[in-house]
């Protein structure tokens, strides 16, 4: 994914605590067919960040930042999206990682805004 993509994510994710996110592929799971899937940020509270984190394989020394983390950012995907990680896991490469750059963005955006007022 180029910069300038990556960026226009980003930009377009710090507008709203909403998004849509088309699938570069349809992915059918359990007879549902998913094109797009829609992130809402804004649902998650404290008590997800706390039980996604002590989550098998979240806690690693080689990411001590859990925003950092692909795990514990997949989860956090898979909460804002209405899927289980399980379900998550069945979409292309190429969509898991455009999410978790998405929610990198989110989070980090999020913690820059409280930490620069």
């Amino acid at each position: 994914m180029s910069d300038a993509l990556n960026s226009e994510l980003v930009d377009k994710l710090m507008e709203t605590k909403i998004t849509k996110y088309k699938l570069s592929r349809p992915v059918t799971i359990a007879d549902k067919t998913y094109t797009e899937l829609t992130l809402d940020f804004d649902k998650l509270t404290t008590e997800d960040m706390i039980e996604i984190s002590n989550y098998p394989g979240v806690t690693s020394q080689n990411s001590p930042i859990n925003e950092q983390n692909k795990t514990y950012v997949l989860h956090i995907v898979a909460r804002a999206a209405g899927l289980t990680i399980h379900e998550l896991k069945k979409f292309p490469i190429a969509d898991g990682t455009a999410l978790t750059l998405l929610a990198q963005g989110f989070l980090m955006s999020t913690a820059s805004e409280v930490l620069v007022q």
